[in-house]
């Protein structure tokens, strides 16, 4: 018996790679990172008076968006990348496609999903 054509391995889609595993930290990610920006949103408006609650808010979005683009455009390969010393990595651009479809530290999923 054959498998569908969806599930046979191709470059996108290797052996080594748990479809179940890899779909549920898409997910789980997804998920985090959907709370996170009302999260912060409700939480830094609450402390702040009434006139002050929009600019917060703004503030934590723009918070947000930096820490996302630090981490895709180094810290990302700094924290799981090549190693420089025991404790810190190498900086770098983590949208090479040969890093995003090699085996994450836990090998289960691609980098990319990480």
């Amino acid at each position: 018996m054959e498998l569908p054509s969806n599930l046979l391995s191709d470059e996108a889609s290797p052996e080594w790679m748990n479809k179940g595993d890899n779909a549920w930290q898409l997910t789980a990610a997804t998920m985090v990172g959907l709370q996170s920006i009302p999260g912060l949103v409700i939480l830094y408006g609450s402390l702040v008076k009434k006139t002050w609650a929009i600019n917060s808010a703004f503030m934590a979005f723009y918070a947000f968006a930096a820490v996302l683009l630090c981490w895709v455009s180094w810290a990302y390969h700094m924290s799981f990348g090549d190693k420089m010393v025991f404790f810190l990595g190498k900086p770098g651009i983590a949208l090479d496609e040969k890093f995003l479809l090699g085996k994450a530290f836990l090998g289960n999923f691609p980098n990319a999903t990480m």
